[in-house]
């Protein structure tokens, strides 16, 4: 019996397993699929909500979160989430917009607001991958999307 052909076999196997596990999660992290990924505009509405619900209720945020009606301003961040994230939604908010809103909160209160982030997209996908993309697109604007809606 010779031993190289299962070898030969199971090296083939393994690089194209390699290959294939590779191309999936390369197309992980591509902005249309974690929209898709995430389960789409509902779970994009289900995160807008959840994470402005939290929000308002913090006392380290009454002072700019005071400003805001959350039911008002939920269905225009899910159309930026929506549109950060690849789905096919238009944003309310340019990029000057959000820049702008930047410079309404301070370090503490964007750092509050990821908090709420975080825990607003953990209840909505327990997908690491998902967690990392959605973190990625739209974490780093958080501060000044939210200032853009007060």
């Amino acid at each position: 019996m010779k031993l190289g052909t299962p070898c030969r076999w199971l090296a083939s196997a393994i690089i194209g397993f390699a290959l294939a596990a590779g191309s999936v999660l390369g197309q992980g992290f591509s902005l249309g699929n974690v929209f898709q990924m995430m389960g789409g505009m509902d779970t994009v509405k289900k995160l807008s909500g959840n994470f402005l619900e939290s929000a308002v209720k913090d006392p380290r945020l009454a002072g700019v979160m005071g400003k805001l009606d959350p039911g008002a301003a939920s269905p225009k961040l899910a159309d930026q989430m929506c549109a950060m994230l690849g789905g096919k939604c238009k944003a309310p908010l340019t990029d000057q917009q959000i820049a702008a809103g930047s410079s309404k909160l301070d370090a503490s209160q964007v750092s509050a607001l990821g908090e709420h982030f975080g825990s607003s997209l953990n209840s909505v996908t327990s997908n690491p991958l998902v967690k990392e993309g959605v973190s990625k697109a739209i974490a780093p604007k958080l501060g000044g999307i939210v200032g853009a809606l007060l």
